[in-house]
């Protein structure tokens, strides 16, 4: 599922290194938020929005600093497919 296809993400295990222009081509696309908000609970109006900051966020801090937010089971049930509350 990629929020914006017309951009090629540069997620990886550390953080990427992006220049000016692909910089520039994240932060104006229509799927970044103006601004920082809360609708029903959620941050911004739509999961596009919500998936185009987060892969801005992964390529900034690399998919091994992320992950080690979450439990480890977590990670392993997601990446299987599987669902840990419901074992």
């Amino acid at each position: 599922m990629n929020p914006s296809p017309d951009i090629i993400w540069k997620i990886s295990d550390e953080p990427a290194s992006l220049d000016r222009a692909e910089f520039w081509a994240r932060y104006r696309h229509a799927n970044m938020p103006e601004k920082f908000e809360a609708i029903q609970g959620k941050l911004f109006w739509s999961d596009e929005q919500r998936l185009h900051v987060l892969a801005m966020l992964l390529e900034a801090v690399g998919l091994r600093r992320a992950l080690a937010l979450c439990p480890v089971e977590t990670v392993r049930a997601a990446v299987e497919g599987n669902n840990p509350a419901s074992s």
